[in-house]
């Protein structure tokens, strides 16, 4: 065999070599495109949400809302949607969160206020609820670390009872929400609790000392709870207020 029938032959078996690896792509490239055109894409909308976290009390500007995309499958009912509200985030500047919010959460009516309809401790109490300040100093306040928007149980120092239990902190002096430091020493603490709570408090603060007791954050289940004197069995009789509905449930 000469060199010229030899290096035919090699170039053949080069070209060979080259379509086979040229048609092996085209096959994968289009079995890419095949898998490519079966995905799906989830149907969004736009909701209001977050830029950055938002504190109790915090007065929002045009920079702290936004619209992000929504899996429509996941949409609640009180979400603010671009459809709905497209003007949300000019109607809700300068309003006031009634509640934290993540960044990135999405934002509902009801964690928002316009202070240009009510002052700003009333848009922060629930409604059926009042607003009441007691005196507090480090010793009967957890030493400062109670901050706004924790929960705390109210005790009769003298008495050596506890009066309320799991009651929501609107203030602290003049102070509305936990941003800066993690104590807050000062002269009185506003708590949210019902009419009857309010006549319950106020008796007590005039006949004793009051201290308030920080609860654990796992804790927050029963808003309200107030106790009453011990029944004739033994133990003590509890009522109940949830959701404006009170109930008496006896503990050993």
């Amino acid at each position: 065999m000469n060199a010229a029938r030899i290096g035919v032959l090699v170039l053949a078996i080069i070209a060979a070599g080259l379509a086979a690896f040229l048609a092996r792509g085209l096959v994968s490239a289009g079995k890419e495109e095949a898998v490519a055109e079966k995905v799906v894409e989830e149907p969004t909308t736009e909701v209001l949400v977050a830029v950055s976290n938002l504190q109790l009390g915090q007065r929002l500007t045009s920079g702290d809302l936004r619209w992000q995309r929504w899996p429509e499958a996941s949409m609640n009912a009180a979400y603010i949607t671009r459809a709905a509200k497209p003007t949300a985030i000019e109607e809700y500047t300068d309003s006031v969160a009634r509640m934290s919010v993540l960044s990135g959460e999405p934002v509902t009516a009801e964690k928002l206020v316009n202070l240009s309809n009510a002052g700003f401790m009333s848009a922060l109490i629930e409604p059926g609820m009042r607003a009441i300040a007691v005196e507090i100093t480090p010793q009967t306040s957890a030493g400062g670390f109670i901050l706004p928007n924790d929960r705390v149980d109210i005790v009769d120092v003298n008495k050596g009872q506890t009066v309320l239990r799991n009651v929501r902190v609107l203030a602290i002096d003049q102070r509305f929400n936990e941003e800066g430091d993690q104590v807050a020493v000062g002269r009185t603490a506003t708590l949210e609790l019902t009419p009857a709570q309010v006549e319950l408090i106020s008796v007590a603060e005039t006949e004793s000392r009051l201290a308030l007791s920080l609860r654990s954050m796992g804790e927050q289940d029963l808003a309200g709870t107030e106790l009453d004197t011990p029944d004739r069995n033994g133990g003590s009789v509890v009522k109940i207020v949830r959701y404006g509905v009170a109930q008496s449930v006896r503990v050993k």
